[in-house]
């Protein structure tokens, strides 16, 4: 399946303007929501979270040594500008497209918020904030260890899963925008007490002939939510089922950090937020 572009429709909002840059912990390998990097279409700011300030493994970012200030400028740092292609490159027509953008009129800055910001064997990843409004949970994520899904045994929704890498690619390669995934506890995961599934509503593909087998139609695991949101969506599966839409899948080849770009839109429960503890706050007073 080809690279598609996602219905305006299904869009939160026309214009993003705040993005959580999350950092791999070298020691654990997690993700930790250390700056909120924002745009308000002229000017650029950066400013480290309360995450950031209480974890020892991490070091200020290059260019940006001050935890407590917050850095504004009228061009992107430089450190962020490293993960923007340059419009005169013979192959930006193929990458704006693959990320869902118009390369006649891609920005530098929508081109962190579509593509996440990552570079190969880098330790930053940017993710959209998300929100509640209107009374209801709205984040914009990419599903995370897609590669490592086939072959390794699950537990989800009180069963055990093992998906090859067959069924795992045909799984996601039937995707089309707007297609509904369900989230669902992934039980005993050793790396995140709070782990959640990305799964598809697929008939089980166990069966060498295709046909659906007895027990109906089975969720088939295709990648995870990302950490920093799976205790957040645990609090919203205590209450009912949850669901994403796909907004856009990359084809066989591109980069698993960035092979699905999902949407959750979901009813808020009474007195829900994101990010309860307040880790992703700035440090600062923006």
């Amino acid at each position: 399946m080809q690279s598609a572009t996602a219905d305006p429709a299904l869009h939160p909002s026309s214009f993003v303007s705040s993005l959580l840059v999350l950092w791999q912990d070298p020691s654990n390998r997690r993700f930790v929501p250390i700056g909120r990097f924002a745009f308000d279409g002229e000017s650029y700011s950066f400013a480290y979270t309360r995450a950031a300030a209480k974890l020892a493994t991490f070091r200020p970012l290059p260019g940006m040594p001050d935890v407590g200030r917050l850095y504004t400028s009228a061009r992107i740092p430089a450190l962020f500008n490293q993960r923007v292609m340059s419009s005169s490159r013979s192959d930006f027509p193929s990458y704006a497209r693959g990320i869902g953008l118009d390369p006649a009129t891609a920005t530098p800055w929508e081109q962190i918020v579509h593509s996440g910001g990552t570079r190969a064997g880098d330790t930053l990843q940017f993710m959209q904030l998300p929100t509640v409004k209107s009374g209801r949970a709205r984040a914009r994520f990419f599903a995370n260890g897609v590669k490592y899904v086939p072959n390794a045994t699950l537990t989800m929704d009180g069963r055990t899963v093992s998906v090859s890498e067959d069924q795992h690619e045909r799984a996601i390669g039937a995707l089309e925008p707007g297609d509904r995934l369900r989230l669902l506890r992934e039980d005993n995961n050793p790396a995140d007490r709070y782990a959640c599934l990305i799964a598809s509503s697929v008939s089980d593909l166990n069966s060498e002939s295709g046909h659906t087998p007895p027990n109906g139609v089975q969720p088939l695991p295709l990648g995870w939510v990302p950490r920093v949101l799976s205790e957040d969506i645990w609090s919203l599966l205590r209450a009912s089922q949850v669901s994403c839409s796909v907004i856009r899948v990359g084809p066989p080849g591109s980069p698993s950090h960035q092979r699905m770009v999902l949407d959750l839109d979901h009813p808020a429960t009474p007195g829900f937020q994101f990010d309860a503890r307040g880790d992703w706050q700035p440090v600062v007073d923006r």
